[in-house]
């Protein structure tokens, strides 16, 4: 066994300083290798950077989540709790008639907004950030952007809610003093409205309807009648983006009439099977021509060194040792190659990044490998390398220690 390693060692020794001695054709070959795997690198940065990028911006946007609901119905509390317990399902929560759920607001400026819609809300919403405040018991709102700029309000200020009726043939007026607790991106709503809790939804209603709400200070009206409440709407958003398709087509099934924006995340999709389809066929053309090429380019480097390999094997190197020689040399050269490949790969996603900066975020990219995929390809590019040595190694095979006497 040791005598098989420093025969080994004296091979790899010998295959490098062959590298070194004819290192013009050394460095053509790894030119060779960088030519095909330096823009492979860059093709597969291009897709992981677009992709990701637009997938994140995709999943930063949690409009692309939601479930849109398009019509009132009649939703009961059980089967609210099947889909709560639904792993697709990411927030959900209920909510009374469309024609129910709008307010003004007015502030002491005499500033107001008219017909303000009524979002409801709860813990874990996602259109808050996470220093937003969701809105709790009957006191609270928080303020789209749009809403809160038209106001002049932001968080920890206070507004003023006005609610009419019609109640025996008279019209009242509810004011209920509300605090701001947040106020939401303007990316993740647009337009004039005011999320609030579901209790103070379902209390306006009520009070709409002609019943007496004491908890809102209206003692004037039918007594309501609790027991198992029936919703209109909800909001509801899914767990992911994978999820958004299946369980639209779960609710429509159910007869529902809700809509996504599944467009926008079926290009996204359509653009990563687009460019993994070029990838892999150019990958394959390309890589194809390199390990021929390489392969023969060592098959024809044994055959000029026919003489010196036998006088090796009649010193007595074993010929499964000697076999080692262009494998060595395929490795080396294969190594170069991918030195010279990620060398030209940070040059241009450096300038593809550069041009493109201005339409970009801070952690956004459009040319971008990733770490695992880098060493992927040079793992891949040296497995490659080897086995197009094979060729070359079963010349070394055939070479018989007697054709160096024969020539001599």
């Amino acid at each position: 066994m040791n005598d098989a390693v420093r025969q080994l060692r004296s091979v790899a020794r010998l295959a490098g300083r062959d590298l070194l001695h004819e290192w013009r054709v050394s460095l053509c070959l790894a030119l060779a290798i960088a030519a095909v795997l330096a823009p492979l690198l860059v093709l597969f940065g291009l897709k992981s950077g677009i992709v990701d990028t637009l997938t994140a911006r995709l999943k930063s946007d949690p409009r692309n989540l939601e479930i849109v609901w398009r019509l009132n119905g009649s939703l009961e509390p059980g089967w609210l709790e099947r889909l709560r317990s639904n792993p697709a399902v990411g927030f959900v929560v209920p909510s009374t008639r469309t024609l129910a759920a709008t307010l003004d607001l007015a502030v002491a400026d005499g500033k107001g907004l008219q017909d303000v819609d009524l979002i409801p809300t709860n813990t874990g919403d996602p259109l808050f950030g996470v220093a937003d405040a969701v809105p709790e018991g009957m006191g609270d709102l928080a303020l789209t952007h749009e809403a809160a700029g038209r106001l002049g309000v932001s968080a920890g200020m206070n507004v003023e809610g006005i609610v009419y009726r019609n109640l025996h043939q008279q019209r009242q007026a509810l004011r209920l003093p509300l605090r701001v607790s947040a106020v939401l991106a303007e990316s993740h709503y647009s337009g004039w409205g005011a999320f609030v809790s579901l209790p103070l939804l379902e209390a306006l209603e009520r009070y709409r309807d002609g019943y007496a709400v004491p908890g809102l200070g209206a003692a004037d009206g039918a007594a309501y009648a609790s027991g198992s409440s029936r919703y209109a709407r909800l909001r509801l958003y899914a767990s992911s983006l994978a999820a958004v398709p299946t369980l639209a087509e779960t609710l429509r099934a159910q007869g529902y009439d809700v809509s996504t924006r599944s467009k926008d995340i079926e290009l996204v999709r359509n653009i990563d099977h687009a460019l993994s389809f070029l990838f892999r066929l150019i990958a394959g053309v390309g890589i194809a021509g390199c390990v021929l090429s390489l392969g023969a380019s060592l098959w024809a480097n044994v055959e000029r060194k026919r003489r010196e390999l036998a006088l090796l094997s009649l010193v007595g190197i074993r010929s499964r040792v000697l076999a080692g020689f262009p494998a060595v040399q395929a490795a080396s050269v294969a190594a170069a190659g991918i030195a010279l490949s990620f060398a030209a790969y940070f040059a241009a996603a450096e300038a593809i990044n550069r041009t493109f900066r201005a339409d970009l975020g801070r952690e956004e990219f459009v040319c971008r490998l990733l770490l695992r995929d880098g060493v992927s390809a040079a793992l891949l590019t040296e497995t490659l390398a080897v086995l197009a040595a094979l060729i070359a190694m079963a010349a070394v095979l055939r070479v018989e220690p007697g054709e160096s006497l024969r020539e001599a």
